[in-house]
C-alpha cells in the first residue's frame, strides 16, 4: 500500500455551481490482485460516500462506491475514514507493456488525480489453479506452474474478502493444498471462491461451494429426513426435487405414468435410502405395451440396493418408454421375491448360479426394447438419464453405444467415459473432480463405457455376439464389448447430461484379492491380448497426456471465440454460429468453444455440448485471456467471429502459437455504418465513425490467415481493400429441411422476424409501419402484418393497428413461416446474409423484400423472389403475390431449388473442407 502522506496532496476539483466553494477530491488505487482493484477515494470535508469508475483505456472495466471504513484514512485526517473501496474488475493483462489504471468520479466523471497505476505484461510464468472440492471444512484447490516459478503467497476469497492465505512453492507438478474455512462461511448455504495471489491481477480460480458446519452420518440423516433442513442434505437432494417437480407437472397435464401414490412411496424409499433397510413397501413400475428401452438390472442377494435403484428409475422423470428386466442370479434374500414388491417388473431368475455376465446375457434374451440399457443394481439414476441415452443414438445411427456421466456420493465425478492407454492400462476420466468441470461435460467419444449405466442398440448387442464368454465370471466384459462395437464399425459415446450416482464397491467390494473382485486381475490380461493392436498407439498414461487423449477420433482441433454462447432461436447470426459449429464437428475436428462473456447460457451451452462441443465457461476459467495461457497450444486453429472480438486477442494468438487463425465477421461493419451514414444525406459523424470501424476491421482482416463473409458484395470490398483475394472465402449456410406447410390457402397475413438489438431489423418495422403498411391498409385492409422477434422494443407499441400486431418472441420458426402467406424483408441498410430470408426460402415461404435483404440469398426479382424498393411497389408486390396462387408456388418452388443447391449440409461441408484446408488444416472425413 502506498504511504498515505503520498498522496493526500493530490487534489481534483469537481465541477459545481459558481457560487459553490470548489470540493477537493483525493484519491488512490493501493492495489489490485485476484480481480478486486482497492484503494481509497474522499471529497475533503464531506462524509458521503463517492460513487467510482475504473477505467482502463476509455474501458469501464468496474464501478462502485469508496464507502468502507480504514483506520490509517481516519488517522491521516481524511474526513471519519469510511472512504475505501473494493471494486471487482475485468481487466486482462496486456500482450506487452502497460495499461494505465484511472479512477473517475462516478456521476461527474471528473478524473480522480491519484499516483499512477497500471498494469503490466505476464513475464511467461503463470500459475494455473483450480479449486476441486470441499473436504472436513476445507477447499481443496489444486496448482500448478508452467515453469520454476518458485514460491508464491496465495490467498482465498469470499465476496472480495481474504479468508485463508498461505505460501505455495509452485512447480510444474501438480499439487493439492488444502485451505482451510472459518465456521462463519460454512452455513450451508451455496458461496462464491476466488483463489488470488500476491502480484497477480487476476483471478487464479473460482468456484460456488456449499459447506455444512454438522456432518451427519447417513443413519441419522434417514431417521430425521421429515424434519426440516434433512432431506434437502445429501448431495442428490437436488435431483430428487427435479424429478418430483417434472412428475408433478406431468400429472398437471394429465400426462403422468406413474400414480401419485406409487410416486410418493418411491420418493420416500429413495430419500430413505438403502442402508439398513429392512422394510420394503410395494409400488408399481410405469407399463407400455411396447417399450423402447429394456432396461438390465443384474443383481445378487443386497436387495436392499436393487430395491433402492429400482425405485430411483421409477422417480427418475423420463420421456422414453421402458421396462425394467431384473437379472436375479439365485438371490437368497429377498430379491427371489422382488416381484412381489415391484408390480410390472420384469424378472429374468436363473436355474443355477450363472454370474454377472452370463445372468445378464440371458436376461437380454426376454428385451423387448429397440435398445437395451445395464444399469449396476447399486447405482440412483436422475431424470433424463434415459433420455439422453437414447437422443444420442437418435441423433446418428453410426453411434452403436452411449453412457452415462457417473458421478461417487459426495457429487463429486467418478467417471466421465473410459481411456485405454497402450499398455492396456484402462483410466475412469475425470475421477474425483467437480462434475460440473467444462471438460468433462461434452458428449465425445472414448475408449469404453462402464457397464453400471451404458446403453447398446439391440440388434448390435446381438451382431456383436453380447457380453464375450472369455471373460466369465465378470470384469472387463463392458472394455470389451466397447472395442468389439468399434470393430463393428460404430462409435461408443459418452453422454454427460445422463447422470447416474454409482455407490462404487457395493457390488463386488473393492479387494481384488478375494470373491469375485480378483477377476478383475485375471480378466485384465485376456483383455490387453485380445485389443492389443487396436489400443497400442493410445499414449502413455499420464494426467498431462489426459487432456488431449480423452477424445477420440479427433482429427484437428479448433478454438472458437465469440462474444456469448449462440442462442439459435434468438437472432440468425446464432444460427448461422450454431451451424458452422456444427460443419467443424462434421469435418472430425474438435470443436472448444469460449464465450467472450464466460457465461453458462443455461440450455444454448447445454445444447453445445450435447453437439460434442467443449464449452468453457466461469467459474473454471475466468477470462479469455486464461483460456489462451492455459490451452492455446493444443489447439490447430482459432476460429473468431466479430472484428471487436478478434482484435483483442489476434496479436497474442500469432505471437504465443502456431495456430491459424480464420476470422468470420458476421457482416461487414463498416459498409452497414456507411450505409446508415449516406442512407439520407451524407451524416458527417456517423460518416467518421464507419471509417474508424474500417480501420479496426480491415487491420483484423490482414492479420488472419483467412477471412469469412457470407456473401459476394462484402468478399469484393474486402479484397478491394487487402488485396489478398486468396484468403476470402464465402462461408456457407446450413439450411436444415422443414416439413412441408399448409396449403396457400390455409395462410393468412404477412409476416416480419428479426432481432431488435440489430438496428436494421428496427429500421425496417418503422419503415413498414410508416410507410408501407398505410398504403396496403387502403388497397386492401383484410391484409394484417405479424411482426415476431426478440427484444422488442417499447416504441413498437405505438404501431399497433387492425393490419399491425406485434406478437413478439416466437418459440419456434414454423409459427413465423408456416402460418402466414407472405415474408417481408424491407431491410434499408446492413450487411452480411439475411437469415431471416434464408429461413423463409427453407420453409418455401415466397418473399418480398429489397435489393439489401436480397444480397447472398441467390434470390432473383420474378423468378425466385419479389425485390422492390418503394412504398407503392410494396404494396403492389404484396397484394400480387398474396392473390396469385400460381405465382406463389413458383415463386416457392423456385427458392426452394436454391436451397437444396446452395445451402445444404453437404454443400457446406464441402465449402468448409476447402476453407479450412486453405491455410493447411485438413480433414479425411
Amino acid at each position: 500500500m502506498s504511504p498515505l502522506e503520498d498522496v493526500v496532496n493530490i487534489s481534483e476539483s469537481v465541477p459545481q455551481s459558481a457560487n459553490e466553494p470548489v470540493r477537493r477530491v483525493k484519491g488512490n488505487i493501493d492495489a489490485l490482485e485476484a480481480g478486486v482493484i482497492r484503494g481509497w477515494a474522499a471529497i475533503i470535508g464531506e462524509s458521503e460516500p463517492v460513487p467510482l469508475q475504473v477505467v482502463v483505456d476509455d474501458r469501464v472495466v468496474g464501478a462502485g462506491m469508496a464507502n468502507l471504513y480504514r483506520a490509517d484514512l481516519l488517522e491521516a485526517g481524511v474526513n471519519e475514514g469510511g472512504h475505501g473501496f473494493e471494486i471487482p474488475v475485468e481487466i486482462d493483462a496486456p500482450q506487452s507493456g502497460n495499461l494505465e489504471v484511472t479512477l473517475l468520479h462516478g456521476e461527474t466523471l471528473a478524473k480522480i488525480e491519484h499516483h499512477e497505476f497500471s498494469v503490466s505484461a505476464k513475464n511467461g510464468q503463470a500459475v494455473y489453479a483450480e479449486l476441486l472440492r470441499v473436504r472436513d471444512g476445507h477447499i481443496v484447490a489444486r496448482l500448478q506452474a508452467n515453469g520454476p516459478v518458485g514460491v508464491r503467497h496465495i490467498t482465498l476469497y469470499h465476496e472480495e474478502q481474504p479468508v485463508f492465505s498461505r505460501d505455495v512453492d509452485c512447480t510444474p507438478e501438480a499439487q493439492e493444498i488444502l485451505l482451510p474455512l472459518p465456521i462463519s462461511l460454512q452455513d450451508g448455504q451455496p458461496k462464491l471462491f476466488k483463489l488470488g495471489m500476491q502480484g497477480d491481477q487476476g483471478i487464479l480460480a473460482m468456484e460456488w461451494f456449499t459447506v455444512h458446519p454438522v456432518s451427519t452420518p447417513w443413519q441419522f440423516i434417514r431417521e430425521s429426513y421429515r424434519e426440516p433442513g434433512f432431506m434437502s442434505r445429501p448431495p442428490q437432494a437436488g435431483h430428487r426435487y427435479e424429478s418430483m417437480n417434472y412428475h408433478l407437472e406431468a400429472h398437471a397435464r394429465a400426462e403422468s405414468v406413474l400414480a401419485i401414490a406409487d410416486l410418493a412411496t418411491v420418493h420416500k424409499v429413495v430419500v430413505e435410502g438403502y442402508e439398513g433397510r429392512k422394510k420394503f413397501p410395494s409400488f408399481n413400475l410405469p407399463q407400455f405395451e411396447a417399450p423402447r428401452v429394456s432396461i438390465i438390472v443384474p443383481a445378487y442377494n443386497k436387495f436392499e440396493l436393487t430395491y433402492h435403484c429400482i425405485a430411483s428409475i421409477a422417480l427418475a422423470y423420463n420421456n422414453v418408454s421402458y421396462e425394467v428386466i431384473l437379472a436375479d442370479d439365485c438371490s437368497t434374500d429377498e430379491t427371489r421375491y422382488a416381484e412381489q414388491v415391484i408390480g410390472n417388473l420384469v424378472v429374468s431368475r436363473n436355474l443355477e448360479n450363472l454370474r454377472f455376465l452370463r445372468s445378464c446375457n440371458r436376461a437380454s434374451e426376454m428385451a423387448k426394447g429397440e435398445f437395451i440399457v445395464f444399469l449396476n443394481n447399486d447405482t440412483e439414476v436422475t431424470s433424463y438419464w434415459l433420455d439422453e441415452l437414447i437422443k444420442k443414438l437418435d441423433s446418428d445411427d453410426s453411434i452403436g453405444m452411449t453412457g452415462s456421466k457417473l458421478l461417487n456420493l459426495d457429487g463429486t465425478l467418478q467417471e466421465a467415459g473410459g481411456i485405454v492407454w497402450g499398455n492396456g492400462q484402462p483410466w475412469n476420466v475425470g475421477r474425483g473432480e467437480n462434475a460440473y468441470t467444462p471438460e468433462y461435460n461434452y458428449a465425445r467419444e472414448v475408449d469404453y463405457l462402464t457397464g453400471a449405466a451404458m446403453c447398446i442398440r439391440a440388434k448390435l448387442w446381438k451382431q456383436v455376439g453380447c457380453f464375450s464368454e472369455e471373460l466369465v465370471p465378470c470384469y472387463y466384459e463392458d472394455t470389451d464389448l466397447a472395442f468389439k462395437v468399434r470393430a463393428a464399425g460404430f462409435k461408443t459415446v459418452y453422454v454427460p447430461h445422463s447422470v447416474v450416482v454409482h455407490f462404487e464397491g457395493q457390488s463386488h467390494g473393492r479387494d481384488v484379492t478375494k470373491g469375485l473382485k480378483r477377476y478383475q486381475v485375471i480378466n485384465e490380461r485376456t483383455f490387453r491380448s485380445k485389443w492389443f493392436r487396436a489400443f497400442r498407439n493410445n499414449g502413455q498414461p499420464s494426467f498431462k497426456a489426459l487432456a488431449k487423449e480423452k477424445d477420440r477420433n479427433v482429427d484437428q482441433r479448433i478454438l472458437v471465440i465469440d462474444y456469448a454462447s449462440p442462442m439459435p432461436n434468438k437472432d440468425a447470426g446464432s444460427y448461422a454460429a450454431v451451424q458452422e459449429i456444427k460443419l467443424m464437428l462434421e469435418l472430425g475436428f474438435k470443436v472448444t468453444f469460449i464465450p467472450e462473456n464466460m457465461a453458462h447460457f443455461g440450455k444454448y451451452t447445454t445444447e453445445l455440448q450435447r453437439l460434442g462441443v467443449e464449452v468453457l465457461y466461469a467459474p473454471f476459467y475466468t477470462s479469455v485471456q486464461q483460456v489462451l495461457e492455459r490451452r492455446l497450444q493444443e489447439m490447430d486453429a482459432v476460429y473468431i467471429t466479430r472484428y471487436q472480438v478478434a482484435e483483442k486477442y489476434i496479436d497474442y494468438i500469432k505471437q504465443a502459437s502456431s495456430a491459424k487463425i480464420v476470422f468470420n465477421n458476421a457482416d461487414l461493419h463498416f459498409l452497414r455504418e456507411m450505409r446508415g451514414a449516406l442512407k439520407d444525406g451524407r451524416n458527417e459523424e456517423m460518416l467518421r465513425r464507419a471509417i474508424e470501424t474500417r480501420e479496426k476491421e480491415l487491420a483484423v482482416c490482414r492479420k488472419a490467415d483467412a477471412v469469412l463473409c457470407y456473401n459476394a458484395t462484402e468478399h469484393a470490398v474486402i479484397t478491394s481493400h487487402i488485396l489478398e483475394a486468396e484468403k476470402l472465402h464465402i462461408t456457407p449456410w446450413v439450411l436444415e429441411e422443414k416439413a412441408a406447410g399448409p396449403a396457400f390457402e390455409k395462410r393468412e397475413g404477412i409476416a416480419f422476424l428479426g432481432g431488435y438489438n440489430h438496428y436494421p431489423n428496427v429500421e425496417a418495422v418503422e419503415y413498414l409501419a410508416r410507410e408501407i403498411m398505410p398504403r396496403l391498409r387502403k388497397a386492401r385492409p383484410d391484409i394484417c402484418l405479424y411482426v415476431y422477434g426478440s427484444n422488442m422494443p417499447d416504441s413498437f407499441k405505438e404501431f399497433e393497428a387492425d393490419n399491425i400486431k406485434m406478437v413478439g418472441f416466437a418459440e419456434h420458426l414454423d409459427q413465423v413461416y408456416m402460418d402466414h402467406r407472405v415474408f417481408v424483408a424491407p431491410l434499408l441498410s446492413g450487411a452480411g446474409i439475411k437469415g431471416k430470408v434464408l429461413e423463409s426460402m427453407a420453409y418455401g415461404l415466397p418473399t418480398v423484400l429489397t435489393e439489401v435483404a436480397a444480397e447472398g440469398t441467390g434470390l432473383t426479382n420474378g423468378v425466385s423472389a419479389l425485390i422492390v424498393e418503394n412504398p407503392d411497389a410494396w404494396v403492389s408486390a404484396i397484394c400480387k403475390l398474396y392473390d396469385d396462387r400460381a405465382l406463389w408456388v413458383r415463386l416457392s418452388e423456385s427458392s426452394n431449388v436454391i436451397v437444396q443447391e446452395q445451402f445444404s449440409l453437404e454443400y457446406g461441408k464441402k465449402q468448409f473442407k476447402n476453407i479450412f484446408a486453405s491455410i493447411g488444416i485438413y480433414s479425411i472425413r
